[in-house]
């Protein structure tokens, strides 16, 4: 089973390193990246990755750019890369299984879901200079607390991965394409690690101990350590970044959930699940409304069709 990450960077120099050389240990096999044109250092680290054979820039300035939207890089993940599964990131997204390893935690998935979805965590935090920038991203927003999911649409809590089949759509709008791509709900088997400094507004660090406390936020420092570890084999191995020579060769240890941290786990899928619900019900209740229309289209023709049989048999 082959799993392929398709990214868009941009300006990601702070987090692409660690971004790549996380997933290429956490089972991800290879990466396609489109690169729109960075000025900070992007490409360089995309064409460092590229020459190790782990990844594929597609640079959406130049000759590739045809194969730099969603759906373009994963029919390439599928037809070049041999992909079974596809994840569809951002640079500043740590795709975190429960369980040893990505590829491990989607292999069990049964044939006829063709999407899994993954639980959003929201890290927030003030970065300091000359730090890591998961050093200070240490506390995360949780399902739990008393605001739970806060209106939230079910698109900013959940994140897709595809199971991948030949000339797939990617529609980060409708993952279920109407229904027609089945999801596995209830239960995500991965979570997606977020830094809201790079998209929200962080949390006021005098907030943060009444958040902590109410249970707004909860700390957690799963992906701090594992960068740590990798950063630190990079270090003994001679080389001064999280590094090519650790990408892909399993230096990242998930530790596996136990039965308390899965029970704390499925009340947050439950509440997102009580979310999906309302999207849920707005599809049936449109395609009873299509069904309706056509009902009322059909049937008449029907009557008339009826009608013309009787007078040709008098």
């Amino acid at each position: 089973m082959k799993l392929v990450l398709t990214t868009v960077v941009r300006d990601a120099a702070d987090v692409l390193d660690a971004h790549l050389a996380f997933h290429l240990n956490a089972g991800v096999d290879f990466v396609i990246a489109a690169d729109p044109g960075s000025a900070d250092g992007t490409t360089e680290t995309l064409e460092s990755y590229a020459r190790a054979g782990h990844l594929r820039r597609i640079s959406a300035q130049g000759g590739d750019v045809a194969h730099a939207s969603p759906t373009e890089m994963a029919r390439l993940a599928v037809a070049e890369y041999g992909a079974a599964w596809v994840i569809p990131s951002n640079a500043d997204e740590f795709w975190w299984p429960r369980g040893e390893s990505l590829r491990d935690v989607l292999a069990v998935i049964p044939p006829r879901y063709r999407v899994v979805q993954a639980l959003m965590r929201t890290f927030a935090g003030r970065r300091q200079e000359g730090h890591l920038f998961t050093d200070d991203m240490t506390v995360r927003t949780s399902l739990l607390g008393p605001e739970g999911s806060a209106g939230e649409p079910v698109e900013h809590m959940l994140r897709p991965v595809y199971r991948a089949e030949p000339n797939m759509v990617v529609d980060p709008e409708d993952w279920t394409l109407g229904g027609r791509r089945v999801p596995l709900r209830a239960w995500y088997p991965i979570e997606v690690f977020r830094f809201a400094d790079r998209a929200l507004d962080p949390v006021d660090d005098s907030r943060r101990d009444d958040l902590i406390a109410d249970g707004t936020l909860v700390v957690d420092t799963r992906l701090r350590d594992v960068l740590r570890n990798l950063r630190d084999t990079a270090g003994d191995a001679g080389v001064s970044s999280f590094a090519l020579p650790l990408a892909g060769t399993g230096h990242v240890t998930f530790p596996v959930p136990n039965i308390a941290d899965d029970a704390s786990y499925a009340v947050e899928c439950a509440a997102v699940g009580e979310v999906d619900l309302v999207r849920l019900d707005a599809q049936i209740r449109e395609l009873e409304l299509r069904i309706a229309l056509l009902e009322a289209r059909f049937w008449p023709r029907v009557q008339r069709t009826v009608r013309r049989l009787g007078r040709r048999r008098r």
